[in-house]
């Protein structure tokens, strides 16, 4: 036999095996590469899914951060006056911004793919903080009317709705402000003082804004992708974020160790009103008011707390003392005995009053030796004392003056009739009293002391910081010591810095307009000018001097003073200028003057 063809018979059909084994083989790297290049589109897609959803949310949140800068009056799509004034599970906690041209959105119907499942966690809800939400607030009117989204509709069609609500000690959970961990700190707003966060200090009003403060808000965005690939994603984020301007405490801020009020009142009612009451930017009073009205005055030192206080009181004292020399109580003419010069008008005759006994201090009315009254006397018989027969005069006491109410707006009365006791009095309404607005937390109404004395300082480095970050922007002026001014400065909507160099000041004898923040060192003094400002006037270092001795206008927005650490703040007004000054205290006019500057965001965190 052949071995040759032996061997060739026994290995007949290998080549067949060995064919089939690489065609096996080449199947399997075929299937495997089929199925990695499956796995990688799978991955790029929901890698493109989840960058598009990310995104998506982070518009929303960019967008509410945009439109919260400036109010509906300003541009209708302002957020500024619809923001949430309480916090989340109270009525009117809650403002929503939905997206209505990316299909049915409802964050507040547990049946919607858009359902906020979030929210319970911001509020008392008593769900678990792991879980997500299926309840929602159970008080009527927890949420404002949602706004719509500005993005076009089909744009952004995965962006679903933002949420703005306050911030608490509960959402900081476990990282709560100040370590202040109790159960009776969950639900108390955030605050922002300029340089850190600290929980509201509550008291008489709890509001941020009427305690020198900015409230933080919590802004929550949700984007889901169904649509975009084959694999949906969902995100969730969310930003603190706080407006970039200053909230006083006062109309008039004061961060001085002492004060010096030599002339605050002089001897009858101020021509200088300083009133606390939120206004619009123009000075007129709002139908509804977007921020707390604020004290008069505002301070944070006890020294100069009680300073102010002994002049708010000299104030009072003086405006007595010329109501009761001047005012004959039967129908306000004025006294024939009253010292020379003195004249009795509408105001001075309701401080005076109707009766013989006045209502506040004391008066001394001269009788003729037999005890009789004739003309403006009296005989004492209606609870005064009497000097008795042979007597040259008698002596009525009323109330303490440190009780007269200088907000009264009684004391700009135009005209007075009689009435028992107290004539009516005639008077704009709008006109305000000397010292208005909140009702302060001190002995003294008109002022108001923040429980933190950190607040003031920081508010005021904050705003200077503000200013000096300014000097790189197109909208900051700098006059040199001695510098010609101009008339008018900056435009509604259009805010300036206008920084007055030099130590001297401003000794103001000319007219000056201007939108935005005026700068001036040492002192501001109104000598015969006239000032008509809308936003902030800060008066730092030296003395922090603020002197209305003869001239007349108006700031709308907020006075700042501060004085080097070992010198008392100078605050002089004169009832005996020739014109009349006001300063309204204006959140509008002060944010307008950081409205170029966007919120600030002080943390960011994301969900799934």
């Amino acid at each position: 036999m052949n071995p040759v063809a032996t061997r060739q018979k026994r290995e007949r059909g290998a080549a067949l095996l060995l064919s089939l084994f690489a065609l096996l083989l080449l199947s399997a790297i075929g299937v495997f590469m089929y199925v990695s290049s499956d796995t990688e589109t799978h991955i790029d897609s929901n890698y493109r899914s989840g960058v598009s959803a990310y995104y998506a949310a982070r518009l929303g949140l960019e967008e509410v951060r945009d439109r919260i800068r400036y109010t509906s009056a300003a541009d209708p799509s302002g957020l500024a006056d619809n923001l949430p004034r309480d916090i989340a599970g109270n009525p009117n906690g809650v403002l929503y911004i939905v997206n209505n041209g990316s299909g049915t959105v409802n964050p507040t119907d547990p049946n919607n793919p858009s359902f906020d499942d979030q929210l319970c966690h911001d509020f008392n809800s008593g769900a678990d903080k792991y879980s997500k939400c299926t309840v929602l607030p159970t008080v009527n009117n927890w949420s404002l009317a949602n706004q719509a989204s500005k993005i076009a509709p089909g744009a952004a069609a995965s962006f679903k709705w933002a949420r703005i609500n306050m911030k608490t000690n509960r959402i900081a959970d476990p990282y709560f402000v100040n370590g202040a961990n109790g159960p009776s700190t969950l639900d108390l707003p955030i605050c922002w003082d300029g340089v850190r966060e600290q929980v509201s200090p509550g008291g008489l009003n709890a509001s941020c804004d009427a305690n020198g403060m900015q409230t933080v808000f919590m802004v929550t965005s949700l984007a889901t992708t169904p649509g975009v690939s084959r694999n949906s994603s969902r995100r969730i984020l969310r930003s603190e974020v706080v407006a970039p301007s200053i909230r006083p405490a006062g109309a008039v801020t004061v961060d001085a160790a002492t004060a010096n009020l030599p002339t605050f009142g002089n001897g009858t009612i101020p021509k200088t009103i300083v009133d606390g009451r939120n206004h619009n930017p123009d000075g007129t009073l709002p139908t509804t008011s977007r921020c707390s009205n604020v004290a008069a005055l505002a301070l944070d030192s006890d020294n100069a707390r009680t300073q102010f206080q002994q002049g708010l009181l000299k104030v009072r004292t003086d405006i007595v003392t010329s109501a009761n020399a001047a005012c004959n109580p039967a129908d306000g003419s004025t006294l024939s005995y009253a010292p020379a010069g003195a004249s009795c008008n509408a105001p001075l005759w309701w401080v005076r009053g109707t009766d013989q006994t006045p209502r506040f201090g004391t008066v001394t009315i001269p009788v003729s030796s037999s005890g009789s009254g004739s003309g403006d006397h009296h005989d004492g018989h209606d609870g005064g004392s009497s000097g008795g027969s042979g007597s040259s005069s008698i002596t009525l006491t009323g109330a303490d003056p440190s009780t007269l109410d200088l907000s009264a707006p009684q004391l700009r009365a135009t005209s007075a009739v009689y009435a028992p006791h107290i004539p009516t009095a005639s008077y704009d309404p709008s006109a305000p009293a000397p010292f208005t607005g909140g009702t302060g937390n001190q002995a003294d109404p008109a002022l108001y002391q923040p429980p933190s004395s950190s607040v003031l300082p920081d508010a005021f480095t904050a705003m200077s910081n503000l200013v000096n970050a300014a000097k790189l922007q197109s909208n900051y002026i700098s006059i040199p010591a001695g510098g010609m001014l101009n008339t008018s400065y900056g435009a509604p909507g259009a805010p300036v810095i206008l920084d007055i160099q030099g130590t001297g000041g401003l000794n103001l004898q000319t007219p000056l307009t201007g939108y935005g923040v005026l700068v001036v060192q040492n002192s501001l003094q109104l000598n015969g000018g006239t000032l008509n400002w809308t936003g902030i006037v800060l008066v730092r270092s030296g003395n922090g001097q603020l002197a209305i001795q003869n001239g007349s206008g108006t700031i709308n927005g907020a006075v700042l003073l501060q004085a080097d650490p070992s010198t008392p703040v100078n605050l002089q007004t004169s009832s005996t200028t020739s014109g009349s000054f006001t300063i309204n205290y204006s959140c509008d006019a002060v944010d307008t003057a950081f409205s170029a500057l966007p919120f600030k965001v002080i943390s960011s965190s994301e969900f799934n």
